[in-house]
């Protein structure tokens, strides 16, 4: 019943937007056979560079993201005395600034160019890293440190050996979240300031009254979203999983 659902609903809905967008002007609701023809442009077309365009500056984002926020707390857990300095003052400030205010400022400071949007992106996808990786911290057994520590006094064995595989997980959830928001973030600030992307993209067709290629570009995203979670995430985090069960179970024994 849960696999007839997940797939009735999709296919209901298409059959309704095809249905719905016969009595509409194609520039307020076009048809889903012109968005599917847009959508192949993005995926495999003429417009398939502009995706990837957009892909490797969110790539690009997370993983400078993903590094500062594992610097900065790793920083705080081994200074306790920063920790709210950047837990009370630095997380809130920068989680509080609208992608849209971070947009504009990275087109003042940095032009129209690659740089500005992965500034962007990266200021809006820190507080994801910092905070989830803060979490994990904290959530490591205690019982786990102890048993690396009674296996060797060197230090960044134990961070090695136990505290980084019991993190990855809550690493891979910061990555795989940010990934997704990544792109919101980016197509924003293409919107507002980039020579090349799909953000680039759909404000040309806004321009032009392209709805179908608007429609394209969130279906492109989707779809992108969709296909690396279940390629690269999702055989990830099954990895990580066997691998904390391994350290709990060497604990338990």
């Amino acid at each position: 019943m849960s696999r007839v659902l997940a797939n009735g609903v999709p296919l209901l809905v298409v059959v309704v937007w095809y249905f719905a967008a016969q009595n509409q002007p194609e520039y307020l609701l076009p048809a889903p056979l012109e968005v599917a023809k847009s959508l192949k442009e993005m995926l495999i077309g003429n417009l398939a560079d502009q995706t990837f365009i957009s892909m490797v500056r969110i790539v690009l984002a997370v993983v400078i993201a993903m590094a500062i926020g594992a610097v900065l707390t790793l920083i705080a857990h081994l200074l306790p005395v920063v920790d709210g300095l950047f837990g009370s003052r630095l997380l809130p400030f920068v989680n509080a600034v609208p992608s849209v205010g971070w947009a504009i400022l990275g087109v003042i400071w940095l032009g129209v160019s690659d740089g500005a949007v992965v500034f962007v992106v990266v200021l809006i996808l820190l507080p994801f890293s910092m905070v989830t990786l803060r979490e994990g911290l904290r959530a490591i057994d205690p019982e786990l440190r102890e048993m690396g520590r009674s296996f060797t006094r060197r230090r960044y064995l134990v961070a090695l050996k136990v505290e980084l595989p019991l993190l990855f997980p809550y690493a891979l959830a910061a990555a795989r979240l940010s990934f997704s928001v990544g792109w919101k973030v980016a197509i924003i600030a293409e919107f507002f300031g980039a020579e090349r992307g799909l953000g680039l993209v759909m404000n040309q067709a806004r321009q032009n009254f392209q709805t179908e290629t608007v429609f394209a570009s969130i279906l492109a995203v989707v779809t992108i979203v969709f296909v690396v979670d279940h390629l690269v995430f999702d055989p990830l985090g099954r990895l990580a999983s066997r691998r904390s069960g391994t350290l709990v179970e060497e604990r338990n024994n």
